[in-house]
């Protein structure tokens, strides 16, 4: 084995590819012959895209399956803490050694070609999970697109259903300046004869070209599916099925609402192979586990943690500071990736914000904390700013400075919450 450890490989494959994110198939199709690794797999695919909410659909997905008594196995991206998170099966995060043996497969695999293949660090991990779950005698698989969706390393795997979240402005350096540019990437999940289900009420056009180009079935919120709150329950209808006195989700924000209504209408699509009662459901919306999604992490001062780093995701934070008062103020801790649409995102905010402390990433896409407070002031008076080097020496300002009835919020990247997390837990 080329190395030993897991660090060891997470660390050269950092190094292996000339980009750090590269879109396109061709090469992570190649390694996957190589493996053994088909498009079509004999249990159902679920594939998650869209912009906000895939990590919370996972999530719920995965609660369903295993409450109903299945085994379920799934892949997502980013990791907060370990890079075991990004692979779980009944929603354990796998070994060090299950991930090191993979992460040897793919390294021969990409060896036999002619010239060995090079992969970028997320090919190589996806190439890995892939490997893991096809091995893991599963009754279902739930793949969280990494970027975008039609040239991302997930798709090359033909999913049975497609959930697709709300879509929104992200990532336009590399799917494009409009919602319907980056729609149309995400769209390409979509697979011939397919079953598509979309938690946006109003989705963009080319998704629901593509589903209709693909012969796909298309289920739509609002439309054909819902799940409202009744006081302190809530109900699931669509056109078939009915569930009433369903406990609301355990995750905060009425969005997370559409989110268990999209997970539920897909567990409805797959009933005749996956058969899921109203039981399996109702534990699963009482028993969901998402860290890092507005997660109390301490009180007194309260601090809150959220991974949100776009107009959208940011927005519905404000909401969830907006709907849950505190007595004194709220001061935020803010660290985001260069890339970021930051004035947008932080003109959302603003209002439920008195006082941020400003730090520095590292990484090829991260901005210091200086560069951050430029981009911040064309949004924010230069009143309320500070900046500090580290997400840690932010947090340690943000807390000597709370006062017992203040909050802290930290949020603007998983990196951001991940930095958080680690001191704080």
């Amino acid at each position: 084995m080329k190395f030993d450890d897991l660090q060891s490989w997470l660390s050269w494959q950092e190094t292996l590819h000339t980009a750090e994110i590269e879109l396109g198939l061709d090469r992570i199709q190649q390694v996957a012959s190589n493996m053994g690794i088909d498009a079509n797999w004999s249990i159902p695919v679920i594939t998650v895209a869209g912009t906000n909410g895939k990590g919370s659909s996972v999530a719920i997905l995965e609660a369903i399956y295993q409450h109903a008594g299945y085994r379920v196995g799934s892949y997502t991206s980013p990791h907060l803490i370990h890079y075991n998170e990004r692979i779980k099966i009944n929603r354990q995060p796998v070994s060090d050694q299950l991930i090191c043996e993979a992460f040897e497969q793919v390294d021969q695999a990409r060896q036999q070609s002619a010239e060995a293949i090079s992969l970028t660090y997320f090919e190589f991990g996806t190439l890995a999970a892939l490997s893991i779950l096809k091995q893991a005698e599963l009754d279902v698989v739930i793949l969280e697109v990494g970027l975008g969706g039609r040239l991302d390393a997930v798709n090359i795997i033909d999913a049975k259903v497609a959930l697709i979240t709300p879509v929104a402005i992200d990532h336009q350096s590399w799917l494009g300046n409009t919602r319907e540019e980056i729609a149309t990437e995400k769209a390409g999940v979509i697979k011939q004869g397919s079953v598509v289900v979309c938690s946006d009420p109003q989705p963009a056009k080319a998704i629901v070209s593509q589903a209709k180009e693909q012969a796909s079935a298309f289920y739509r919120l609002g439309d054909d599916f819902l799940l409202k709150q009744e006081g302190d329950t809530t109900s699931f209808q669509s056109s078939a099925w009915k569930i009433t006195y369903l406990p609301i989700p355990n995750l905060a924000g009425s969005y997370q609402l559409d989110n268990a209504a999209a997970s539920i209408m897909v567990s409805h699509v797959l009933n005749q192979q996956l058969a899921i009662n109203e039981q399996a459901i109702s534990a699963a919306l009482e028993d969901i586990q998402l860290a890092g999604r507005y997660q109390l992490l301490t009180r007194s001062p309260d601090i809150i943690v959220d991974v949100a780093h776009n107009e959208q995701a940011v927005s519905v934070l404000a909401d969830n500071l907006q709907n849950r008062p505190c007595k004194g103020r709220t001061l935020a801790v803010l660290a985001m990736l260069e890339d970021k649409s930051i004035s947008e995102a932080l003109a959302v905010i603003d209002k439920q914000i008195d006082y941020y402390y400003l730090a520095g990433l590292e990484g090829n896409r991260a901005l210091s904390a200086e560069d951050l407070k430029q981009r911040v002031q064309e949004t924010v008076s230069d009143d309320k700013l500070c900046t500090e080097r580290t997400v840690q020496q932010a947090i340690d300002h943000a807390i000597a400075e709370a006062g017992i009835d203040d909050r802290i919020v930290i949020f603007g990247s998983f990196l951001t919450v991940s930095a958080a997390i680690e001191q704080l837990q």
